[in-house]
């Protein structure tokens, strides 16, 4: 009788300890109507730890999820939360969908909305997912759009591959690459997200390059399609998506693209990602003078050639190549 009683308390303390260590979280919106799976995705990973993360939880809009306490990744039809949602024991954490509508500047018969990775708010969200996950937020087909949780089995996941497995043991493959060597350095070495913004090329038109290695130690760029958050819609509807920088963009021939900024996003640009143009095979900057520079680093972006580009001040320049 005894020894079931200490089983069962053991069991009631256990229970009580779990109850004690989950909290809740919210995501509160409106879904629009061409977004067609108006499911929360959200994973809880461990702050210090690269790639340990749990199983991604989804959840509906506008209603309390229980999860365990910890630090989250929170995502909705493709965007992303800016940054890491803490959730403690015993608390709800409420978040918030931001409405973008469709500028006048861009109406016509289909319209398709999709992240602005031009802009160092996007960039540092891919930063931010790849440096904590070891691996894409998303899953994507190179053709569709969005998480691909709800698609059936035949549909091929674009981005889950790239995964940098090699990197760690890119050393015992002998001959590597020059540019292998220095994706996996980049890879092997970071100690923040800004670590990994020597991988990724962003594009004005929405698309990026991804530099992977493969086995055994070769290197390629691999373009990624636009991240569009809904299915193509009318210039009537409206997208919901947490806080960032977006592109709106009629179809048809030379429609301009209008870049939309959702939410209260800062524009500091010690935190957010860089830019890095894969073609230039990884080149090493020297350090001096910038004044002159072709091409400049700062703590926002790699390989600067614009003063006009977001976070490249040739005055911040941490090295450059010269002339």
């Amino acid at each position: 009788m005894k020894k079931w009683w200490i089983t069962v308390s053991a069991l009631l303390f256990a229970g009580l300890a779990q109850a004690q260590s989950m909290g809740s979280l919210q995501v509160n919106g409106q879904a629009g109507k061409f977004q067609i799976f108006q499911k929360v995705k959200a994973v809880r990973c461990t702050i210090g730890q690269r790639g340990v993360c749990d199983a991604p939880v989804f959840f509906d809009l506008n209603k309390a999820q229980a999860v365990p306490a910890g630090a989250y990744i929170v995502g909705f039809e493709n965007s992303i939360h800016p940054e890491v949602v803490t959730v403690d024991a015993g608390k709800n954490v409420n978040l918030y969908l931001e409405r973008v509508n469709v500028p006048s500047q861009v109406r016509g018969q289909r319209v398709r909305v999709y992240r602005d990775f031009s802009s160092l708010v996007e960039q540092k969200k891919m930063y931010m997912t790849m440096f904590m996950m070891n691996r894409h937020f998303f899953r994507l087909e190179k053709e569709n759009f969005g998480d691909l949780y709800l698609t059936g089995s035949w549909e091929r996941d674009f981005v889950q591959r790239f995964t940098y497995e090699t990197c760690p043991k890119i050393e015992s493959y002998g001959n590597i690459s020059s540019s292998a060597a220095a994706v996996c350095k980049a890879w092997n070495t970071a100690k923040d997200p800004m670590g990994l913004r020597e991988l990724f090329d962003f594009a004005n038109d929405g698309t990026f390059q991804e530099m992977w290695v493969t086995f055994p130690g070769d290197t390629f760029a691999s373009k990624h399609p636009r991240y569009l958050v809904s299915s193509p819609m009318s210039d009537q509807d409206f997208v919901s998506v947490f806080p960032g920088v977006y592109k709106v963009q009629a179809e048809g021939k030379n429609m301009p693209a209008v870049s939309v900024k959702a939410g209260n996003v800062s524009q500091n640009d010690r935190t957010f990602g860089i830019s890095l143009n894969a073609v230039r095979s990884f080149i090493s900057l020297g350090s001096g003078d910038c004044s002159q520079a072709r091409t400049w680093k700062t703590e926002s972006r790699a390989y600067c050639t614009s003063d006009q580009t977001e976070g490249c001040d040739r005055s911040q320049a941490e090295s450059c190549e010269p002339m």
